[in-house]
């Protein structure tokens, strides 16, 4: 039998990373800003493969440089109606180098995940939010979001580590292009209690799970789904009771493939179902 003696790996990552923030605010009730940042995740080593690697395929897969992201964002943040309608809204644009993904694949990595780097990325996108009191005992809020997440371009890797199915134009796993949320509340009083009804509706676009956008784990369907509370208190206590995934959607929300190796599997994970909660919060 064959030993091998451990060997310790042993590097240091680090990078510049500045932010800066401009504001304006041309009123009490109105104000826009301007925000640049840079950021980055450390690289490493993969330590688990199916097969003894030849030295190019250890120099190929054994180690992952470090990923770095450029951020630039610009907003608004707005007061209206005397105070009783907020409207803050950001488009923004993300740019990575040396992109960071999970592979599995075919021989030598076989079943057993790695990381590797896989070229440049950008999300570009846009978000609304807005909070409305009509009355002192409402309150609606809403907000959505749009995202343009996509791998843009692809190293000069080799074969051995480029997933089957990464491709220029894929769509970065978690990514839905569009969401959105509306929520409804009504504080009302009975008894010397405060009595708060609220439902939440959420909606969530297709959303890919891996960076090769694997159709078989991902939520090719949009979801849209319902909770609701009510929550009962005089201060000091409260008592919440609610319902999550009201309308009992069945969507996914995370998936595991490894259709392009000999075990050729796929899986996927569910939302919970309808679910049932109660709090009681007491404060000391």
């Amino acid at each position: 039998m064959l030993f091998r003696s451990a060997q310790w790996y042993e590097d240091t990552f680090s990078s510049f990373t500045p932010s800066a923030s401009l504001t304006y605010r041309w009123s009490d009730d109105a104000m826009t800003y301007l925000s640049y940042a840079q950021g980055f995740k450390g690289g490493g080593w993969n330590s688990h493969f199916n097969a003894v690697l030849t030295p190019a395929q250890q120099d190929a897969l054994h180690k992952f440089a470090q990923e770095e992201a450029e951020t630039i964002e610009v907003g608004f943040k707005l007061d209206l109606a005397g105070n009783t309608f907020r409207l803050n809204g950001a488009v923004f644009t993300s740019d990575y180098t040396d992109m960071q993904v999970t592979y599995r694949g075919p021989a030598p990595a076989g079943v057993a995940p790695f990381l590797t780097n896989a070229g440049e990325a950008s999300i570009d996108g846009a978000e609304l939010e807005a909070t409305w009191k009509p009355t002192a005992e409402w309150t609606v809020e809403a907000s959505a979001g749009y995202l343009d997440a996509t791998i843009d371009n692809l190293q000069n890797i080799p074969l051995a580590v480029l997933p089957p199915g990464l491709l220029e134009g894929n769509v970065l796993p978690f990514a839905p292009e569009f969401q959105g949320h509306l929520g409804f509340a009504y504080t009302g009083q009975a008894g010397g209690l405060a009595i708060t009804p609220r439902v939440d509706v959420s909606y969530q676009d297709t959303t890919f799970f891996d960076a090769t956008n694997t159709v078989e784990i991902a939520q090719l369907d949009s979801a849209t789904t319902v909770n609701a509370s009510l929550a009962i208190g005089r201060d000091p206590w409260s008592v919440v009771l609610g319902v999550n995934n009201a309308t009992d959607e069945e969507y996914p929300v995370a998936g595991n493939s490894s259709l392009t190796t000999g075990s050729g599997y796929a899986e996927i994970a569910y939302a919970r179902p309808r679910e049932y909660f109660a709090t009681f919060k007491y404060d000391f």
